[in-house]
């Protein structure tokens, strides 16, 4: 089902704090992009129009991850310790 068009709707960034303008009704839990600062927020509510950071976005934890998985301590001591023995 479309959205219906409405008219000019602005909402502030919560990074930035520029207007972010909506040309349709947002929906709950959309993300868009803040054009000045580049933030991924999140409609929070929709009257009033509210941004905010979303909650289910936490690359921290992600990048914490990957780096656990991908980190091998003895295979990196070994090399450095090889470079010294010769």
């Amino acid at each position: 089902m479309a959205t219906p068009a409405v008219g000019r709707i602005v909402a502030q960034c919560p990074g930035c704090s520029n207007e972010i303008s909506f040309y349709r009704r947002p929906q709950l839990g959309e993300f868009v992009t803040c054009p000045q600062c580049g933030d991924l927020v999140e409609v929070v509510n929709l009257s009033p129009l509210t941004l905010d950071w979303s909650a289910d976005i936490d690359d921290d934890d992600d990048w914490q991850e990957d780096w656990d998985d991908n980190f091998d301590d003895d295979e990196y001591d070994d090399d450095f310790m090889e470079s010294y023995d010769d």
